[in-house]
């Protein structure tokens, strides 16, 4: 084959590709690794503490499963924090219904864990201590909490 005809196949095979990922339905994209399980789409994400520009010590992302009724929460550390003493999310529903999942051996993610709330409103609530690494090459340590409020009613 010569230059010519293998660049063609090469350049064809890549917009068959391109092709196939933009055919995928935009609800199956934004599953995220299956980590509450099969049927969990992600509904939202928040973001946890906030350093210097960085997208903060971690993301708390909430999943919902239409058959089940159920919703999931996990919580991710950013791959620039550097976890010290865990980590943990919990998810609270406004009937009364709460799960928790966190340890202090915790260094990368939080959950998943689940709550039903057909009817109720959801909130997440995560921690995570740690330390950012400074430009001086210095640690800077923190605790990060965030609660997200009551979310996606209904």
């Amino acid at each position: 084959m010569n230059r010519i005809s293998r660049r063609a196949l090469a350049i064809t095979t890549g917009m068959v590709a391109v092709s196939a990922l933009a055919a995928v339905p935009a609800q199956a994209q934004t599953i995220s690794g299956g980590s509450c399980g099969a049927g969990y789409y992600q509904q939202d994400a928040y973001p946890l503490g906030d350093h210097l520009g960085a997208t903060g010590a971690g993301v708390m992302f909430l999943y919902y499963n239409k058959s089940t009724g159920k919703n999931c929460a996990i919580l991710r550390r950013d791959s620039k924090f550097h976890v010290t003493d865990g980590m943990g999310i919990s998810i609270d529903a406004s009937n009364g219904r709460s799960d928790t999942d966190g340890q202090r051996a915790y260094t990368s993610y939080a959950g998943p864990v689940y709550v039903s709330a057909a009817g109720a409103c959801v909130k997440l609530t995560g921690f995570i201590t740690g330390a950012w690494m400074t430009p001086d090459s210095s640690y800077l340590e923190k605790t990060h909490k965030e609660t997200t409020g009551w979310v996606h009613c209904g």
